[in-house]
This record gives C-alpha cells, structure tokens and sequence, in this order.
C-alpha cells in the first residue's frame, strides 16, 4: 500500500469517524429532548390523575348526601311537593 493510499485511508476514516459522532451526538440530544417531554407529560398526567379522584371523592359524598332521607325530603319540600302524610294532616286539622 502506497504512502497516499495509507493517507486518503487515514483521511476518510478519520471523516467517517467524526460524522458517525455527529450523527450519534444528534440522536443522543433527540432522545434526552424526548424523554424530558415524556417526562412533562407524565407528570401533567399525574397530577390531573389527583385532580380526578379528588372529583370523584367529592362527588361519592354528594351522593351519600343526596341518598340520605332527610336530604330527600328537604329537596321535595323546596319543590313543594306533598307527601301523602302531610295532605292527611292537613285534612284532618
């Protein structure tokens, strides 16, 4: 192998080599770009997961409320609906 031959060798591994480490260097910053919006993400994800069961705690509890009986009648009163007892009453006195 000539003495140019050996250089031009040389010379394109060396330019093979520093591409290669740019193309390498570029998916390694694509990659940590990505997992940091993952990342992101995720934890937006997390904290709207809270945000929900808190919801539905809530929402659990107006139920239990709203089942009770005397949340029942209460609201059929603000409505001014009559219960039988009541008009029975009524007509007695």
């Amino acid at each position: 192998m000539t003495e140019e031959k050996k250089q031009r060798l040389i010379s394109a591994g060396t330019a093979l080599s520093v591409v290669m480490l740019f193309v390498l260097i570029v998916v390694l910053a694509y990659q940590l770009i990505a997992i940091g919006v993952k990342t992101k993400q995720k934890n937006a994800l997390v904290v709207e997961k809270t945000r929900l069961e808190q919801e539905i705690a809530n929402a659990k509890e107006g139920v239990e409320l709203w089942q009770q009986e005397w949340k029942i009648e209460e609201r059929a009163r603000q409505l001014d609906y009559v219960y039988k007892k009541d008009k029975e009453k009524d007509d007695k006195k």
